[in-house]
């Protein structure tokens, strides 16, 4: 049995080394030998020696051989490091059960190094970054020598933003597709760097990621639940930063479901919406907004609702249909079904209501009811209303009222709102294009944009 170098850490840039040579060398991670990393010295040499390539390895390996201004001339410089590569290959030995690597924990340490060959960890002098004050991380050569290659997965978004995850589906197919547009500069002899795709917003820029990949590749993503975290870092010498981004899973598993949705065209729209400061009259192509914050990603990202944005309240429109919101109330905010039952129930019944009575005024009421209290009255109107015109079934029950509509009182009335004109709007879609808009009863932009970011 032929001897195994590298399995998955949970270190994000070692990870994304392993990645990045399965897929350069076209290899099963578990497969591959010195002789495939030995062949990939002068490729990845040749690569980092290009104009376009060193300007991204000082964000990412600064003072590297590659870029060291103290290393003069290109044939020095690729002697330089490749030195150091073939150091590194002599010294791997295969995974055993203990290490001390602080990345592997399954071979032991030989030289310790710092930020220019590990991102994120201090240089020789700055050894407050270290465990016990030493100078250096403890990586072994395996470890460190797969972390030269993670810039071939890396994405440039302003920053460096790497994508790293436990689903081995999500990681080939995305380290395929990043290793891909390496070789295209290669053989085209147009070299642009790390894979860029022209985003600077890392949040726009890693929902763009995930969903291209959901999009192309026709799997059980449903079923995959996987942990996934994006490090948006630089790595230079004076001002290294990072963020980290982490996909709730059922966030991912909404993403997932969404594509086999035949309300998907709307749900577009509905991320469309999200977009600030964009003037869409104008808008001719994506670029021209694919950089602006959009507040669907970032309340996804956060935890906080979105149902605001499946609603178009200035034309009285529900986006996306009753199924694919309750898609989203159930997996994303985990809302008990039982709750969202009586909300539709209710709505479909003030829906008729209003419809029946002819009554576009108390829909005005329920839209800018602007408090609890207020809210809580125009329904004591209704239910008073519609015992006087007969109907003998209670608009709901006062078990439905506490559990279900207004669970957390005040904390939650605006959601219940919400989710309650959603249905109505859905239900009255016909008879509102019937009824026509008039201008007093237009939300404004304004109370528009309040009601989404509550």
């Amino acid at each position: 049995m032929s001897e195994v170098i590298y399995d998955f850490t949970g270190n994000p840039f070692v990870d994304a080394g392993i990645w990045a040579l399965s897929q350069w060398v076209e290899k099963n991670p578990e497969n591959l030998s010195k002789n495939d990393l030995e062949s990939s010295i002068n490729d990845i040499v040749g690569l980092y020696i290009e104009k376009k390539w060193s300007k991204s390895l000082y964000s990412i390996f600064p003072n590297n051989p590659i870029i060291n201004p103290s290393i003069k001339g290109e044939i020095r410089k690729k002697e330089a490091y490749f030195k150091l590569l073939k150091s590194l290959i002599d010294k791997i030995e295969s995974l055993g059960e203990f290490g001390d690597c602080i990345s592997c924990g399954r071979r032991n340490i030989d030289t310790r190094f710092f930020k220019s060959q590990i991102p994120l960890t201090g240089s020789g002098g700055m050894i407050n970054y270290f465990s016990y004050g030493t100078s250096g991380a403890d990586y072994c050569p395996a470890c460190i020598f797969a972390v030269q290659f993670s810039p071939l997965i890396i994405y440039s978004c302003g920053n460096m933003l790497l994508m790293h995850s436990n689903s081995r589906k999500l990681m080939g197919y995305w380290s395929k597709k990043a290793v891909s547009n390496v070789k295209k500069q290669i053989s085209s002899k147009n070299y642009t760097g790390c894979f860029d795709e022209g985003f600077k917003n890392p949040k726009n820029a890693l929902f763009h990621i995930i969903q291209d990949i959901i999009l192309k590749h026709d799997e059980r993503w449903y079923s995959e639940n996987p942990s996934i975290n994006f490090y948006y870092f630089t790595n230079y010498i004076q001002g290294p930063n990072l963020e980290i981004y982490s996909i709730p899973t059922p966030v991912f598993r909404f993403l997932a479901y969404i594509p086999q949705h035949e309300k998907f065209p709307e749900w577009l729209r509905i991320v469309r919406r999200g977009y600030k400061f964009v003037n869409w009259e104008k808008v001719k192509e994506e670029n021209e907004y694919k950089n602006n914050p959009n507040t669907v990603y970032e309340n996804l990202l956060s935890g906080k609702s979105i149902i605001g944005f499946f609603i178009n309240r200035k034309n009285r429109e529900a986006l996306g249909g009753w199924d694919l919101l309750k898609h989203y109330l159930e997996e994303v905010r985990n809302m008990d079904e039982n709750r969202i039952e009586t909300i539709k129930k209710v709505g479909d019944e003030l829906a008729e209501y209003i419809k029946s009575s002819d009554d576009i005024n108390t829909l005005k009421k329920l839209e800018t009811a602007s408090n609890y209290k207020n809210y809580r009255n125009i329904l004591r109107i209704i239910i008073k209303k519609r015992i006087k015109n007969g109907v003998d079934k209670p608009l709901f029950s006062f078990d439905e009222y506490v559990k279900n509509l207004f669970p957390e009182g005040n904390l939650t009335w605006r959601e219940t709102q919400d989710l309650i004109l959603f249905r109505i709007y859905e239900v009255l879609h016909d008879w509102i294009i019937q009824q026509g808009v008039s201008e007093e009863l237009i939300i404004n932009e304004d109370e528009e944009e309040a009601a989404e970011n509550v």
